[in-house]
């Protein structure tokens, strides 16, 4: 049996309004056709949804499955019908998430000037330090700081920026270690890598024809902020892997030195907006997209 859409959108109303008389005042109908048309559903459904006393209502596990993907589905088609009806206003919400450190000073000013452009959107941006897996239903959109591939194939990204990486180290630390010659000896020197971010993941190398190398480095200095590892490097506790830019006055200062290897370089560290596989992009998360691309 085919399920009636309309009965579909009283039932989110019922189950948001969290009474049949409150969802009959918002759809302007009477509270018996609201009673019946959640009969009807739940018929259509082979299930209940509603556990219905005299004095109050609850969904079923199964009532509340449906309202959570529902609810996500109206939200977009009201996103896409507002957006046909002006393309230039967005509505609804936008809910992201972003690194806390350097993510917040490079998106900061950003974010606010497209909640300025858009006033109807509502944005709820969560900052994490090392952010985690978190596209789901109250999620739509992940940016994080990566190197290499994404390890989970279930998700699409979009490249919003990119920046150089260099290995580098103090000049007092390459007296006593002597300058590493190939990649692998980095993984018999002392090194500062991450200790959760960016998973924690192995120094990541690209050969000239853009094949990976990776090496496990050994590191008893282990942070999540490129500004300890970067202070870390110039008081010699070990070599690291920095953005270039964000070291480039250091480097200039003769504090760190950039080691060169032959044929290969680090992996660039990159920005990358991490979303679930959609055949396509809500009109709000599309746009915050091109937005970050065309000022980034």
């Amino acid at each position: 049996m085919r399920v009636d859409l309309n009965l579909l959108r009283i039932f989110v109303a019922v189950a948001s309004q969290g009474s049949f008389a409150n969802a009959a005042k918002l759809l302007s109908m009477p509270t018996s056709n609201i009673s019946r048309a959640i009969k009807q559903l739940e018929a259509q459904l082979n299930c209940q949804l509603i556990e219905r006393t005299t004095r109050q209502m609850r969904l079923t596990e199964q009532g509340a499955l449906l309202l959570k993907k529902s609810h996500k589905l109206y939200s977009e088609l009201e996103e896409t019908l507002q957006q046909i009806r002006d393309p230039r206003e967005l509505c609804g919400t936008l809910r992201l998430t972003i690194p806390s450190e350097s993510g917040s000073l490079l998106l900061a000013e950003l974010l606010a000037k497209f909640a300025i452009e858009h006033p109807k959107l509502a944005i709820h941006c969560d900052t994490q330090l090392v952010p985690l897996d978190v596209i789901s239903d109250d999620i739509d959109l992940l940016l994080t700081f990566h190197r290499g591939d994404l390890a989970d194939s279930r998700y699409h990204s979009k490249l919003l920026k990119s920046w150089e990486s260099v290995i580098v180290a103090s000049p007092e630390l390459i007296k006593t270690t002597g300058t590493p010659k190939t990649i692998s000896q980095l993984s018999e020197m002392p090194c500062i890598s991450s200790l959760s971010a960016l998973h924690g993941q192995p120094w990541i190398f690209l050969e000239k024809n853009g094949q990976q190398k990776k090496v496990i480095v050994t590191s008893q200095y282990r942070v999540n902020s490129g500004m300890l590892a970067s202070v870390g490097a110039i008081n010699g506790l070990g070599y690291a892997i920095l953005s270039k830019e964000a070291c480039q006055d250091n480097l200039q200062q003769g504090k760190l030195v950039e080691i060169h290897f032959e044929n290969i370089q680090p992996a660039p560290i990159e920005l990358r907006a991490v979303y679930a596989t959609r055949r396509s992009l809500s009109p709000i998360v599309d746009k915050f997209l091109s937005y970050l691309t065309q000022n980034l």
